[in-house]
């Protein structure tokens, strides 16, 4: 499951929904200003709170709006 770690507002959050929309990609939001859980998952997964994040896994991820990385990740490149 693809996993968007954002806030409502952000820009660069909005391409990367956008992109995975155009893209077809299922993917959660996990908002990091309304849900503690969310920010404690995202800071533990990129060591950060900067968004967005998004992961496949947990484990790998792609900081901000980089599309390349991003099909990279979601292995459509």
């Amino acid at each position: 499951m693809v996993k968007v770690y954002s806030f409502d507002g952000c820009p660069w959050c909005d391409k990367v929904k956008k992109f995975l929309d155009a893209k077809g990609i299922e993917y959660e939001v996990r908002d990091v200003e309304e849900d503690d859980q969310a920010a404690a998952e995202c800071q533990k997964i990129s060591g950060d709170l900067t968004v967005p994040v998004t992961t496949v896994d947990g484990v790998n991820y792609v900081l901000g709006f980089n599309k390349p990385e991003l099909e990279k990740l979601l292995g459509i490149a």
